[in-house]
């Protein structure tokens, strides 16, 4: 099997983080880029009511809400336009941080050695289904412990990355690479069966706490999209939108 066929066989979750580029380059975002996202759409959100009062308003109250408007429509632009990938990069062998803004200027911050990482199925201790890949004090919630596992041996099939369970016999770090030609990442769910020769598997939720049960193989992902996220971002705007009426109406009886 082809790299590009087995990155196709990943699960959705899984090639939501772990993303391809034409070049065939392989890169996880970090989460320092989703918080300048998160700051970039609140600035988006702000930006609507001075946007508006800018419009409706005249004299130095719209010159104010201009410039509160340039400099909210800045601010948003350069915050949506930050990138800080880690790149995976099998010729040099080194997990880069690739930095860049709006893909411009790229330049890499700092490197590590691929075979010195570590990539690690770990359970959600918050929730009660689904795991995450932890690799480089980086976390990323994928969907079930199978398709974390997955996502994990294709790391560690491509780019020589250790890889370790810690869901199957918890809180201990298995090897997935023990396997040897046992597993694959075609597997999908046995791989984590066959970690220990000769031994049972042990149920998680009799080693994990009770009370936050680790994930189970029913359990589904949701993407962000399926959770509406951006619609739910979208809340405020009719609110401003309401408000920035009103205020115009209170402005014109002022002036009159």
């Amino acid at each position: 099997m082809s790299q590009q066929t087995d990155y196709l066989a990943l699960s959705k979750g899984a090639r939501m983080h772990l993303k391809r580029t034409p070049d065939n380059r392989f890169y996880f975002r970090t989460s320092r880029q989703t918080k300048w996202f998160i700051w970039g759409m609140i600035a988006l959100v702000c930006l609507l009511s001075p946007l508006l009062m800018s419009v409706v308003l005249d004299g130095g109250e719209q010159i104010f809400y201009m410039v509160v408007s340039v400099l909210l429509m800045f601010g948003a632009v350069f915050a949506l336009g930050v990138r800080r990938h880690l790149l995976l990069n099998p010729v040099s062998g080194m997990l880069e941080l690739e930095t860049s803004w709006w893909g411009l200027g790229k330049s890499v911050r700092s490197k590590s050695a691929l075979a010195k990482q570590r990539v690690v199925v770990a359970p959600i201790a918050e929730l009660e289904a689904g795991c995450l890949l932890e690799i480089s004090d980086q976390k990323y919630t994928i969907g079930t412990a199978d398709e974390v596992r997955q996502l994990a041996l294709f790391i560690h099939q491509y780019f020589a990355v250790p890889a370790f369970d810690r869901v199957a016999q918890w809180p201990k770090e298995i090897e997935l690479q023990s396997l040897g030609g046992t597993a694959s990442i075609h597997d999908g769910g046995t791989e984590g069966e066959q970690v220990v020769p000769g031994a049972a598997w042990v149920d998680p939720g009799a080693v994990y706490d009770s009370s936050v049960a680790i994930a189970n193989s029913g359990a589904k992902y949701t993407s962000v999209w399926e959770q509406k996220v951006l619609l739910k971002l979208a809340l405020p705007f009719p609110v401003f939108l309401v408000l920035g009426f009103v205020l115009s109406l209170l402005a014109n009886k002022g002036g009159a």
